[in-house]
């Protein structure tokens, strides 16, 4: 019996150091990798003597280190981005469909652009492009900041590109809501609406123009705080797509805020320094 309960204390005792010696386990520090795919089309030749070739060309940000638990949420999201996005292209129609994985995807979305030119044989310039672009905005211990550029060409007189900013919680790897950064949205619409006519009035009279809220497509004029932002060393980033408030010849509207203009308007846990 005795020899029964010193077993089970000695049993006790590793299990004790070997749970201690877990919690105090140093994890690497993160670092960015990148993930790429590229691919293209046989050549197309047009009657007129053109060679067209579609493609796709994508890189985004891996992040390894770290807790394995929350580096591999972000980087299954990161994934899913491009994923979605070439999907997207190849499906027209806009039944929401994304293929299980790239190869599906790719094979997908050149075939669309060849559905597309049997049904429009006289249309110039029929190649489909496709090129996401994703890396860090910031990485500290409580939050990791990343963007995803896409840029698509499907014809026409030009192509369209969005930048989406995705922020996270560096000890979970949960997905951030914008109300989850900032604590005072009324008071960061304002401060932002300060700082988009003054730098839009500056834009304007460079170009010998002048700024009027209603060149842009605000409802009734009144400026609308941007959900895309991103958290950087400096500050929060905000940022418009083309022909989200402006025309596409504007291109995107960034708005950068200091640190020091956002005390009391952010969650204290994610403000910087």
């Amino acid at each position: 019996m005795k020899r029964i309960i010193y077993l089970m204390v000695l049993i006790g005792v590793i299990l004790a150091c070997q749970s201690g010696k877990d919690a105090h386990t140093t994890l690497a520090p993160i670092a960015v990798d990148s993930v790429s795919f590229v691919q293209e089309s046989a050549p197309y030749y047009t009657p007129g003597g053109d060679t067209l070739i579609s493609s796709i060309n994508i890189v985004y940000p891996k992040l390894t280190g770290g807790s394995d638990s929350v580096v591999s949420k972000i980087n299954a999201f990161m994934a899913g981005l491009p994923l979605k996005g070439v999907s997207g292209v190849a499906d027209p129609e806009g039944n929401n469909k994304t293929a299980g994985n790239m190869a599906e995807a790719s094979k997908a979305f050149f075939s669309t652009v060849d559905a597309a030119r049997k049904e429009m044989p006289d249309a110039p310039n029929m190649v489909y492009t496709y090129d996401g672009k994703g890396d860090t905005l910031w990485i500290s211990p409580v939050v990791i900041s990343l963007y995803y550029n896409e840029s698509t060409y499907t014809g026409g007189a030009h192509g369209n590109y969005t930048t989406s900013y995705y922020n996270f919680d560096a000890t979970t790897g949960k997905l951030l809501a914008l109300q989850e950064i900032v604590s005072d949205t009324v008071a960061l619409n304002k401060l932002a609406e300060v700082k988009f006519k003054a730098e839009e009035t500056k834009m304007a009279k460079e170009n010998g123009m002048e700024f009027k809220m209603e060149d842009y497509f605000f409802p009734e004029n009144k400026f609308i705080l941007s959900q895309n932002i991103g958290i950087t060393k400096d500050g929060l980033r905000l940022l418009y797509n083309p022909y989200e408030v402006a025309s596409y010849a504007r291109g995107m509207i960034v708005l950068d805020i200091p640190w020091i203009e956002l005390k009391g308007i952010l969650v204290e846990k994610y403000t910087g320094k």
